[in-house]
């Protein structure tokens, strides 16, 4: 489900449109949802990359990011590890999909991420575990508790 449809759609702070797709800012979250053939990697984002780096970093706040997976395209791997190393208050990161090969990238981008990915089939539960889980944090240690 687009987040524009969505019951979450009214805690959306900010959007941001790129060419490679659109980047939902709430309190303590992006969602990102990636046009249909794109190629993401670390340097087809450095401009959305400023953007997330200005508006959760400066301020030294923890957040997440959920990858809601409605088109299809390519994610360099590779590359992950860059994003939690550039961005030290990421502190999970989420894939709402639901298709068999979006089961296997997830296991794939796991092996490569430095922070927590996990899987979800609906932005609703997604959105709530990652809002919980920063909101019930002491300190800049964000432990998740996984459902």
């Amino acid at each position: 489900m687009n987040v524009i449809n969505s019951e979450i759609y009214n805690q959306i702070k900010e959007v941001h449109k790129f060419p490679m797709g659109d980047l939902f800012f709430f309190e303590n979250m992006i969602i990102a949802q990636v046009n249909e053939g794109e190629h993401v990697s670390f340097n087809s984002t450095k401009i959305a990359f400023k953007c997330i780096y200005n508006y959760y970093e400066v301020l030294k706040k923890p957040f997440g990011i959920i990858s809601n997976r409605l088109n299809k395209y390519s994610i360099e791997v590779l590359d992950l590890p860059k994003y939690s190393k550039n961005l030290p208050n990421l502190k999970f990161y989420g894939i709402v999909g639901s298709s068999g090969l979006s089961n296997i990238n997830i296991s794939l981008e796991k092996q490569f991420s430095k922070i927590p990915v996990l899987a979800f089939d609906s932005i609703t539960k997604a959105y709530n575990t990652i809002n919980d889980n920063i909101l019930n944090s002491t300190d800049d240690s964000v432990k998740f508790d996984i459902p």
